[in-house]
């Protein structure tokens, strides 16, 4: 916790861009450069970015870094179900599912899969099998590939399948990567327009927004103030901070503005950006300025806003009893133990 905020990670990913999971046919290396060179590019002395090229994370390190050196509580391990360029994706679903299965009280599974990659049946069969034997409570969907590749979240023959499939094995929440296209993605491929009729079509699904859809920031903060299932998730905008304060304070600020802060998101982007505690401390300092309040009608970043979005409320929207959930990691007292969780007892 960080003053007594409860930390609940919505992003982290166990990379793997070792040779045997890069297709350097179909240009793995350049996405991989591409995407060391972004994390560089919003580094800064205190906030260092990781040069992960050629590297596989491992769970004794992940768990090292998000919870003995920092003070997250919880944390969703995602799947990046991104082939272009990667076997099994940047992020692979099995490397995320070892984390949560050797934490299983502090690390949640968001699966992933893919209509273009598996096919649209092998995606459902996928998913429920990710649902079934891994514990999957939310997945990770990347809709753009390399060459121009892509699919529709409200194609009725492709993507329906996948939501309908999610809700009747009780999974009410699903993930998006929208805008930061890499490689030879097509931007356009990667707007929010086709949130709108999915969202209208399954009220009952919570469908999250990454990156706030970079470029398509006001396209996608307007969409989200209009339909109450979409939440947007401050990734990759908390990591811009120290380089571009301005810039992530205008986009938080109209996140504030017109979403409002019950459907906002904290995520860290770990382990390209290694060092989560750098951002849990700048964000749990941040202030919203006087000129941007006045000028651009911005609301205050108050404690009450920040102790939702570091945890209530995508805690909300998994279900998680925070009160509980406390007393489960740290007993009465409230103090956190570094040690505990892992299921085999190391």
């Amino acid at each position: 916790m960080k003053n007594g905020f409860f930390v609940l990670d919505n992003a982290i990913h166990m990379y793997k861009l070792t040779d045997e999971n890069i297709d350097f046919n179909h240009g793995g290396k350049k996405s991989t450069n591409a995407l060391v060179e972004y994390a560089r590019k919003y580094s800064a002395p205190g906030y260092p970015y990781d040069d992960i090229s050629g590297r596989e994370l491992s769970v004794e390190d992940a768990y090292r870094l998000m919870f003995e050196e920092s003070d997250t509580d919880m944390a969703m391990a995602q799947t990046v179900p991104s082939h272009g360029g990667w076997k099994l994706g940047f992020s692979p679903a099995e490397n995320n599912y070892k984390l949560k299965e050797a934490y299983p009280d502090r690390v949640l599974f968001c699966g992933g899969v893919d209509p273009i990659t598996h096919g649209r049946y092998g995606a459902v069969t996928e998913m429920i099998r990710q649902i079934e034997e891994w514990g999957a409570t939310s997945f990770k969907f990347y809709q753009a590939h390399s060459g121009g590749l892509s699919w529709k979240i409200d194609d009725r023959q492709v993507a329906y399948p996948l939501w309908e499939t999610a809700l009747e094995h009780g999974v009410t929440n699903v993930q998006f990567h929208k805008g930061l296209a890499f490689n030879t993605q097509h931007i356009a491929d990667l707007a929010p327009y086709d949130l709108e009729r999915a969202a209208q079509d399954f009220p009952e699904m919570t469908f999250i927004v990454h990156h706030l859809g970079e470029p398509f920031i006001n396209e996608t903060i307007n969409i989200a103030a209009r339909y109450e299932n979409i939440h947007l998730a401050l990734t990759a905008w908390i990591n811009q901070y120290p380089v571009a304060p301005r810039a992530a304070l205008h986009a938080i600020g109209k996140c504030l503005l017109h979403v409002g802060p019950d459907r906002l998101l904290w995520g860290s982007e770990a382990f390209v950006w290694p060092k989560v505690q750098a951002y849990i401390d700048l964000f749990a300092e941040m202030r919203m300025p006087e000129d941007l309040q006045d000028g651009y009608g911005y609301p205050e970043l108050t404690d009450e806003i920040k102790e939702k979005i570091f945890g209530l409320n995508f805690a909300r929207v998994l279900g998680i009893d925070v009160k509980a959930k406390k007393k489960e990691l740290y007993g009465k007292g409230g103090k956190k133990s570094a040690k505990k969780g892992r299921k085999d007892g190391c």
